[in-house]
């Protein structure tokens, strides 16, 4: 079988544990744009995890509440429910049927806090243990030095299904990953107050400028604006004509009053009420991008 995922934690530890509970022998990355415009061929064989709905899957797992309405409507075999991860929603699937999946409960605790965003300022500003292995997945070197993601994702999982967390973060690969995060954190928070200014209530960063934006911890905005309630950035994505726009509630102001989801599904988008993010084409960006924050402004 192939496991259809998303390259973060979330699907990194529901690759753990599906990986346990099924044959799986090539995982794939997807984002979600990409399942729901049909651009990957999906099949029976496939299990699509922490990623939307697609007909043609054997099995599918995911959490986010934007497809409440979708699954309650549908057969499909595998597991929906809104919860903190769709790693949750996987665990609590196999845990009495799959006996070894048991054993990796804290790494879907460390999911449920990364994907719900219930973090400390500590583990943004100076992450360690599970959340500098986060960090390394949003490693990237224009460079390639880092080597290809894809590998290092599938090795990640075989790893955590091996060693203990104290052996994986002294391997090679690992420990190349988290230099490269800490060596551009400064030049990422320079680069962040660069392309960001504010108005109102919404924290507004465009790095469409950038030929490389450094790596850094999204959440680390909400530390240097932490007036505003919520944030919506715009990159332009790799080697295509699209832009990626982003929006999340300030996880330490959560005062926000917008569903990001609901909002981000009317632009072809999707997410939960707290987060979201939506592809629009670099020509329709800037009205996008405008009508999204005139709506987080009048929201409040």
């Amino acid at each position: 079988m192939r496991l259809v995922t998303r390259g973060d934690f979330d699907g990194l530890a529901s690759g753990v544990l599906l990986t346990l509970a099924h044959d799986i022998d090539t995982i794939f990355l997807a984002k979600p744009h990409e399942i729901q415009e049909n651009l990957i061929p999906i099949s029976s064989n496939d299990i699509v995890a922490n990623l939307p709905y697609h007909s043609d899957c054997g099995m599918w797992f995911d959490h986010h509440i934007n497809e409440v309405e979708m699954a309650a409507e549908i057969k499909f075999k595998g597991a929906f429910k809104v919860a903190p991860s769709c790693s949750r929603v996987v665990f609590d699937y196999y845990k009495d049927a799959v006996e070894p999946i048991q054993r990796f409960e804290k790494i879907v605790v460390i999911a449920d806090k990364i994907d719900s965003a219930q973090l400390s300022i500590e583990d943004i500003k100076n992450p360690h243990g599970w959340f500098i292995i986060e960090r390394t997945l949003h490693a990237y070197d224009p460079l390639g030095r880092l080597g290809d993601f894809m590998e290092y994702f599938s090795n990640l999982i075989e790893w955590i299904k091996r060693y203990p967390l104290s052996t994986i973060l002294l391997m090679d690969d690992v420990q190349n990953r988290i230099e490269h995060v800490r060596s551009e954190h400064k030049i990422f928070i320079n680069a962040l107050r660069e392309s960001t200014h504010t108005e109102s209530n919404v924290i507004l960063t465009d790095t469409r400028s950038f030929d490389y934006f450094p790596n850094g911890n999204r959440f680390i905005i909400y530390t240097l604006y932490p007036e505003q309630n919520v944030s919506l950035s715009i990159f332009n994505a790799r080697g295509s004509d699209q832009s990626v726009i982003f929006c999340g509630h300030n996880i330490f102001n959560r005062t926000c009053k917008t569903d990001v989801g609901a909002l981000m599904a009317r632009y072809g988008g999707s997410g939960r009420l707290s987060a979201g993010s939506c592809v629009v084409s670099q020509d329709d960006a800037d009205r996008v991008y405008r009508e999204i924050c005139d709506e987080l402004i009048t929201n409040g």
